[in-house]
């Protein structure tokens, strides 16, 4: 059986979206200027009424959720384990609750009365949650070259890429492990 590429299902493209609201390499960070900021990136995607304020305590649990998200996202890739970091985002999941309902095409988890920027924030939430039931977060990646960091969409067929892209990413890493082979079996001198 041929393994195809998978594409990035619609509902998911807000969450990776949320992620990547800071970029590591050059430093830029969508939600660093303050709740303004928040509400901004939220309102541009049709996830919270334009012109709504955001308060500091919900712009703090956003910039907690993007936290705990990345670190899942690694997490696919590394398998590495961090307690207290999962804690934390089991903390900041509980307050974004959700409830089930049943559509045409299955169940869907929705925000749970909540006021419009928790709602925002329960919907990428719940989107998480959705692809970890789908299986699809396990293609939910973080690249591990720490001048990066971005978080991408696996979509090879056999959901095991490890760099964002290999041109950039994947060609420094091989770059560097070739320098350090060479300069390992080098002549000292």
């Amino acid at each position: 059986m041929k393994r195809v590429a998978r594409e990035l299902p619609d509902w998911l493209e807000p969450v990776l979206g949320f992620v990547n609201t800071v970029d590591v390499e050059t430093g830029a960070d969508d939600l660093a200027a303050g709740p303004s900021a928040l509400g901004a990136w939220l309102a541009e995607r049709d996830l919270f009424p334009a012109g709504t304020k955001v308060s500091h305590a919900d712009h703090r649990l956003a910039l907690d959720l993007r936290s705990g998200l990345r670190f899942l996202a690694l997490r696919n890739n590394s398998g590495s384990e961090d307690p207290a970091a999962l804690a934390h985002l089991t903390t900041t999941l509980g307050r974004l609750p959700l409830v089930a309902s049943v559509t045409a095409w299955g169940p869907v988890l929705r925000p749970y009365r909540l006021a419009p920027t928790r709602a925002a924030l329960g919907t990428i939430a719940a989107g998480y949650a959705q692809a970890v039931g789908t299986g699809d977060w396990s293609r939910i990646r973080r690249c591990p070259a720490d001048d990066c960091a971005w978080v991408f969409w696996d979509s090879s067929a056999k959901g095991a890429r490890r760099w964002c892209t290999m041109r950039v990413c994947g060609n420094r890493a091989k770059v560097r492990a070739y320098a350090q082979r060479n300069q390992a079996t080098a002549p000292q001198g």
